[in-house]
């Protein structure tokens, strides 16, 4: 049988003092690296440094120019009596969020984004509110405002009203079945429930919100509506508003009731369609048939 051979020069290295010497190499080695590696992050880091020191002082990035687009009636002097406020300051030193909160107090801006512009330039773009409605004030001028119930100006000939509606005051009496003209400023509440009735409206029928001229609260949900077209005053409640209101107009249509012939409609009711006309009906046969279609199962 062979024997295996146990002696020590399987066991030990035939030069221990040469291995030693290359694991202090390999040490040195890795120390070296670890070293390279951490003078490469530290000029990193001190380029930067410098970089962030130099932009933050260097007057090359001062504002010098503010383009401002999307203002069609934010008054341009009013945009500039607050972007005048960072003309000469660092671009890099404009808090964003501060400019667009001195911004937004603008009644007319709605949302702003900005962007800084190398080496001397802000951006800014104005997203505008869009009226919906014009509103009687309590002191007695005509002032837009949009569908959050934002008072965005005064009546102006310059901005136009785009036949936008009314909402008066809905402590108002009618007055031949028409809201008066005259008529003063709602509660804020009724304001607010008024302005999205009618920018519900105009999201979901935009040809029943342009006929809408004059509209008012009434308590304790619902809203008299007078109604260009027809020339008449129409009270709703602004759940079920549109579908009753096409269904008016089909009522007027079959009847062939023409303009100014109905002093009133009352849409309220769950289960019928009431108009008041403004003649009285000549013939018993005709009261019965003005009953049987008035009454309209919706």
């Amino acid at each position: 049988m062979s024997s295996i051979d146990t002696t020590q020069r399987f066991f030990r290295p035939p030069d221990v003092a040469r291995v030693r010497r290359n694991q202090h190499r390999i040490q040195m080695q890795r120390l070296l690296i670890v070293a390279r590696n951490v003078l490469f992050v530290a000029g990193v880091v001190l380029a930067a440094m410098w970089a962030y020191r130099h932009t933050q002082s260097d007057a090359r990035f001062a504002v010098r120019s503010i383009e401002v687009t999307g203002a069609v009636h934010t008054p341009r002097s009013a945009i500039d009596a607050i972007t005048q406020r960072y003309v000469g300051l660092n671009l890099f030193k404009i808090d964003i969020a501060r400019v667009q909160h001195d911004l937004g107090s603008l009644a007319w801006i709605q949302r702003i984004a900005i962007e800084k512009k190398l080496p001397d330039t802000l951006r800014i773009n104005v997203v505008e509110r869009t009226p919906v409605a014009i509103v009687r004030d309590h002191d007695g001028y005509l002032d837009y405002v949009d569908g959050n119930g934002v008072v965005l100006t005064e009546l102006s000939p310059s901005i136009g009203d785009d036949d936008l509606p009314l909402i008066v005051n809905d402590g108002a009496p009618a007055l031949a079945g028409k809201i008066p003209a005259e008529a003063g400023a709602p509660s804020a509440s009724e304001l607010a429930r008024t302005v999205r009735f009618v920018r519900d409206l105009k999201a979901a029928d935009a040809a029943l919100y342009s006929r809408v001229a004059e509209v008012r609260p009434v308590a304790p949900r619902g809203f008299a509506v007078f109604d260009r077209d027809l020339a008449t005053t129409i009270y709703l409640n602004a759940e079920d508003a549109a579908a009753k209101w096409r269904n008016l107009y089909a009522v007027v249509q079959g009847e062939k009731l023409g303009k100014s012939s109905i002093e009133y409609a009352d849409l309220r009711f769950a289960d019928r369609i009431v108009i008041k006309p403004i003649h009285p009906i000549a013939t018993a046969a005709t009261q019965q048939q003005l009953t049987t279609t008035a009454e309209i199962t919706n």
